[in-house]
């Protein structure tokens, strides 16, 4: 059966692209962000993080014993590692965009409607990974390099949430693969960031038994920051304070901070 899921996503994933997202892309079809089957409602972008969440939940799980993890202990890290990553990602958007929701309070826990950040909940995941594999029979860089390994294929089917909600996207455009948002053609930003994960996660795929432990996951973090700074550039709906883009302040140190890292473990 293995031997047949690649073949199949990939077919799966051309499907996609010739039947939604060009059509899509080009303002030949419109797609309603709510699925409606009148007794309930189910959104895409809810239905796209469900998705993405059970893609890093099993791929950790079919690689947890290269890192000397059993597949229980994933699954009871996994059940409070989401509830902690989307609380981190819901506090530091809000907190960013305190200038709208100090006015719509209500808005706050309406998450559905978009508006999570992936600093903040690869933050709150980074503390919470380290309280949370003390006393545990493996270590925190155990642990640190298989969630950063499974994260950025998390991220990449998550990004797509963005496309169903029309967010996330970048400045105007007339690039072939341009995207029409509000009448304007622009730059589908969430798509970019989408295709650096993919690539991330087959690098780091290549690592596994190769590094010392903690190399996968800082590794991760300082390749995701370089390519979120490129992205956060063509973006138009960053935070800024100052005149400077926030999430690029970040992604300059969470690279830094990588960088540093990956020397000691070389060192050590």
């Amino acid at each position: 059966m293995r031997k047949f899921i690649w073949p199949l996503s990939t077919l799966a994933a051309l499907l996609l692209i010739y039947f939604v997202f060009i059509p899509a892309f080009s303002g030949n079809l419109v797609i309603n962000p709510v699925i409606d089957a009148g007794f309930f409602h189910l959104r895409l972008y809810g239905l796209t993080m469900g998705l993405a969440i059970a893609s890093a939940y099993f791929c950790a799980r079919h690689l947890s014993w290269r890192f000397g993890i059993s597949k229980q202990a994933v699954d009871d890290y996994t059940f409070w590692a989401v509830i902690v990553g989307f609380l981190g990602a819901r506090i530091y958007y809000v907190g960013f965009n305190w200038s709208y929701f100090g006015q719509n309070l209500s808005e706050i826990y309406r998450i559905w409607h978009g508006g999570i950040s992936i600093y903040g909940g690869l933050i709150a995941g980074l503390i919470f990974t380290v309280i949370y594999s003390r006393k545990k029979a493996y270590s925190f860089y155990q642990l640190f390099d298989l969630v950063a390994l499974s994260v950025p294929l998390a991220q990449a089917v998550g990004r797509f949430g963005n496309f169903f909600n029309q967010e996330a996207f970048g400045t105007p455009t007339a690039l072939p693969w341009k995207m029409l948002v509000n009448g304007q053609f622009v730059h589908p930003a969430f798509l970019y960031e989408a295709a650096a994960d993919i690539i991330i996660f087959l690098i780091l795929l290549k690592f596994i038994g190769r590094t010392r432990p903690g190399a996968i996951g800082w590794t991760y973090l300082g390749l995701y920051s370089l390519a979120r700074f490129g992205v956060e550039a063509i973006r138009n709906d960053s935070f800024w304070i100052h005149g400077i883009r926030v999430d690029q302040v970040t992604a300059v140190s969470v690279l830094i901070i990588s960088a540093i890292m990956l020397l000691r473990l070389k060192k050590d």
